[in-house]
């Protein structure tokens, strides 16, 4: 679990600088349920370029940690897998971290980071 939380510090540090501008001009996603967000993350999971893609962004994550001078430098690397991953699956990545601890929508996005780790070689 402590893979994930540092993945998401990371990201937490680096996608919102990465998307502010367009975030001001764009309407907010919906909320997403706990059904979207593992629906979502399965088919992540299911698609070879994007489990690809996540498992690259992962080890990258990995390497910066909570070195801040890393992340920023990281962060276009980042941005590109999340453009691999989809837009459908960075609303789920930011519903379930946004999720408060033990609600389905946080379990789902628990259960879906174990399952996209478990194919990371």
């Amino acid at each position: 679990m402590s893979k994930l939380y540092a993945a998401v510090i990371a990201a937490l540090l680096i996608v919102p600088a990465a998307h502010a501008q367009d975030a001001k001009n764009a309407p907010a996603p919906a909320k997403m349920s706990a059904a979207d967000i593992k629906s979502t993350l399965d088919a992540a999971a299911a698609d070879p370029a994007k489990v690809k893609a996540y498992c690259a962004m992962s080890k990258k994550m990995d390497e910066v940690g909570d070195d801040q001078k890393k992340a920023e430098a990281a962060g276009d690397e980042i941005d590109g897998y999340f453009k691999v991953l989809g837009d459908d699956f960075e609303n789920a990545w930011d519903a379930g971290q946004d999720a408060a601890d033990e609600t389905p929508e946080a379990k789902a996005m628990d259960e879906g980071m174990t399952a996209l780790d478990a194919k990371c070689k």
